[in-house]
């Protein structure tokens, strides 16, 4: 058991949970498999999954809370479907975080530069849309559970 505590203990409880929705045949599979290969449980490796899914969501939300909280960010969320043109990042005197978006569509006009100097991160976003003149790798290296990123 990890010493590792935060905002609260690490029980040693354990109670037997139906996951609702379902859990992927090719997940439960995967995970089964590596149980097996490891000499643990499924539900150990769910645990540890779960443990780590968590703490990436927390170290994002604390990294965007302090951002602003310092002032050093605007954000921009909850929109389904948004397009964004240079002029309208440029327009902003600070870095935009995107977050919790269906859909983020980056217009031809917006280039590397731009992206470099004007979007601070891009968070919980299904597809984001870039030029082909855009660096994917750019895109990601600001992107937090993103799942797409589409040239057009």
């Amino acid at each position: 058991m990890s010493s590792n505590s935060s905002s609260g203990e690490e029980s040693s409880e354990r109670k037997t949970v139906t996951i609702r929705g379902g859990l992927s045949t090719d997940i439960y599979d995967r995970v089964s498999r590596l149980a097996r290969e490891t000499g643990t449980t499924i539900g150990e490796i769910v645990n540890e999954a779960l443990k780590r899914y968590i703490a990436t969501l927390e170290n994002i939300s604390k990294t965007i809370d302090n951002m602003i909280r310092a002032g050093d960010v605007v954000v921009i969320s909850g929109v389904s479907s948004l397009t964004v043109t240079r002029a309208d990042l440029e327009a902003l005197d600070k870095p935009v975080i995107f977050k919790d978006m269906d859909e983020l569509i980056f217009a031809e006009d917006v280039n590397n530069d731009v992206i470099r100097n004007k979007v601070a991160r891009i968070v919980n976003v299904n597809t984001v849309y870039v030029p082909k003149s855009v660096s994917t790798l750019l895109i990601a290296s600001k992107s937090e559970f993103v799942k797409k990123i589409i040239p057009k």
